[in-house]
């Protein structure tokens, strides 16, 4: 996000632009992002954001203006599966509103959906979706090439420079302070995901924020795993589970859940459960079934920071003038940063964003007007 928005920012026109980050370059939320860029919600102001997003990866080089830079972005397609009933009743009716939007999304039968992926079992599945344009990227590809392509054109970055607070005058944010000394700038973005807890405490507001871990686990068998296969988002299941492919012949497997509840980012426990490994394990042998004598090889956990309707706050902060937001994206996140950077950086600058971030603004908290997905809580609202 923060890369994204600092590049933006520059191209479209600011005239000075420093990215601060407390560590290294992608090692916070998005060093764990399972990288999935996909076109599915049910609210039409992410599919937009998503479908803004989606042409950015796939034309990445173009975007940046150097012709070896690489996202990794894998083009495998993107398939989404849900059973009879409310659930199948909803992935039709979210189909079809996408392709409004710009989505390039259908209705396939079984049969296509086993053609494109042979080792899917789909008995259970009522209506299945699909993305032929969509894939996964590389997070540290990505990120690496905003920042090159934001230092080209003259932007300030600082890593090992964390922020402790905001300068303000008045109502009037004016800065950062940092462990490098104090930075004083016309207006301040945060975009520091779990972390932002903190910035509330800065400007002495509220932000609603909840902080859940998440789990991801990747299995392999003895046939190697295609890195072109489609990913694969399972509604049948309680835990929204998705998978796709890895480095390594291997199938990564996360879930689209709550998660665990987290108190603090930095204390997040990397110790998995066998029971969790297993039930993990009995749902993908069910979806595809070549994978019941399946072998863990992996795992590791990542924070969500996560909003009462489970969508990202956009925007600028009444009554501190000069301090914008960007956090809550909820684990969806990734495949929406190109956007959301450049939206963000469109609205700081005072010009027509692509897609409107008003439904995005804090106070629709105080006054009631979520972002409700069909799906209920999740990664795919």
């Amino acid at each position: 996000m923060g890369a994204s928005a600092a590049f933006h920012l520059k191209k479209l026109g600011a005239k000075r632009v420093a990215l601060l980050e407390r560590n290294q370059i992608c090692t916070g939320g998005t060093a764990k992002s399972c990288a999935i860029v996909r076109t599915h919600y049910s609210i039409p102001s992410n599919t937009a954001l998503a479908v803004k997003g989606l042409e950015i990866f796939r034309h990445f080089a173009d975007v940046v203006g150097d012709s070896n830079a690489d996202c990794g972005f894998v083009n495998s397609g993107y398939i989404i599966v849900a059973p009879e009933g409310d659930k199948a009743e909803k992935l039709a009716a979210n189909l079809d509103m996408q392709a409004k939007v710009g989505a390039h999304t259908r209705t396939i039968s079984r049969q296509e959906a086993q053609e494109l992926h042979p080792l899917l079992n789909l008995d259970d599945c009522s209506v299945i979706g699909y993305e032929p344009e969509s894939g996964y990227a590389d997070p540290y590809l990505t990120t690496t090439g905003f920042i090159n392509a934001a230092k080209r054109l003259g932007v300030t970055v600082k890593t090992g420079c964390a922020v402790t607070g905001l300068l303000r005058e008045g109502d009037a944010v004016t800065g950062v302070c940092t462990n490098q000394g104090n930075v004083s700038a016309g207006a301040v973005l945060g975009l520091i995901g779990p972390w932002s807890g903190a910035l509330a405490g800065w400007a002495d507001t509220s932000l609603p924020l909840e902080i859940s871990r998440h789990i991801v686990l990747t299995f392999k068998t003895a046939e190697s795993y295609a890195r072109s296969l489609p990913i694969v988002k399972d509604l049948t299941t309680e835990n929204k589970m998705y998978f796709r492919p890895a480095t390594g012949g291997v199938v990564l497997v996360g879930t689209g859940d709550h998660g665990d509840p987290l108190d603090e980012p930095d204390n997040i426990d990397d110790n998995v459960s066998l029971s969790f490994v297993e039930h993990q394990g009995g749902q993908i042998a069910h979806r595809m079934p070549s994978f019941a004598d399946g072998e863990l090889v992996d795992s590791w956990t990542g924070p969500y920071d996560i909003t009462p309707d489970w969508n990202p706050v956009l925007g600028p902060v009444s009554g501190l003038k000069g301090l914008y937001l960007g956090y809550g994206f909820s684990g969806h996140g990734f495949k929406l940063a190109p956007a959301i950077g450049r939206v963000l950086a469109q609205s700081i600058l005072g010009q027509t964003a692509d897609v409107s971030i008003e439904p995005y603004r804090l106070d629709r908290f105080e006054k009631g007007n979520l972002l409700t997905g069909s799906y209920g809580i999740g990664s795919i609202s």
